[in-house]
């Protein structure tokens, strides 16, 4: 059985930090090699600037930490935050996170998958562009361990009513509004302040 490692020694540079497949090439990633160990990998789906990464990468130096963010912008937000905090633990990757689900990510290779706040996409003729579609939940199926686990929330009533069919369709899940759960995000912490409604889909493999 393998035993979580410490943090690497590589080098915590913008180039280790950040990943751009249209630079690499879409290979499938070497997850030790890339970090440097053999820990679990943890997956953010859409990581904004970078909150759940920083303080989860720097909360638990025992996992490793993969972000996706297609913004360009909010990716070098997070590489300077990476570099910043020299955390070798974490990465992120600047790409559509259904290609980098499908041609990036091995088989089985996250302990985890964290998707908080996606995009909505309310009007009709976008919706085909929401994460949670079956294409990408299949997706993840495919890459999360057997004994994974997944946590998808949203403040958008209408896309999670929507959003948990589809995923219990391929998972089992226990949905639901959430009360009093500390910010992960600097959306949560936003909405809470707000008052707004949370929703949250827990999955995991049947």
């Amino acid at each position: 059985m393998t035993t979580p490692e410490t943090l690497s020694s590589l080098a915590v540079t913008p180039e280790t930090a950040g990943i751009n497949p249209r630079v690499r090439g879409d290979a499938p990633l070497d997850l030790p090699e890339l970090f440097g160990n053999r820990n679990p990998v943890v997956l953010e789906i859409g990581s904004g600037k970078g909150r759940f990464l920083i303080d989860e990468g720097k909360a638990h130096p025992e996992k490793n930490f993969l972000g996706i963010e297609k913004s360009l912008h909010y990716h070098r937000v997070i590489v300077d935050r990476i570099v910043r905090h020299a955390l070798s633990n974490v990465k992120t990757v600047n790409y559509d996170a259904f290609e980098v689900m499908q041609k990036l990510l091995p088989a089985g290779s996250m302990s985890e998958i964290h998707i908080y706040f996606p995009d909505p996409w309310p009007r009709l003729r976008e919706q085909k562009r929401r994460i949670i579609r079956p294409a990408a939940v299949e997706e993840m199926r495919r890459v999360l361990a057997p004994d994974g686990k997944g946590w998808y929330v949203t403040d958008h009533k209408e896309y999670f009513e929507k959003a948990v069919p589809v995923m219990a369709d391929i998972f089992a899940i226990e949905a639901g509004e959430i009360f009093h759960e500390p910010p992960r995000t600097n959306y949560e912490a936003k909405y809470q302040a707000q008052g707004r409604p949370i929703y949250q889909v827990a999955f995991r493999h049947r």
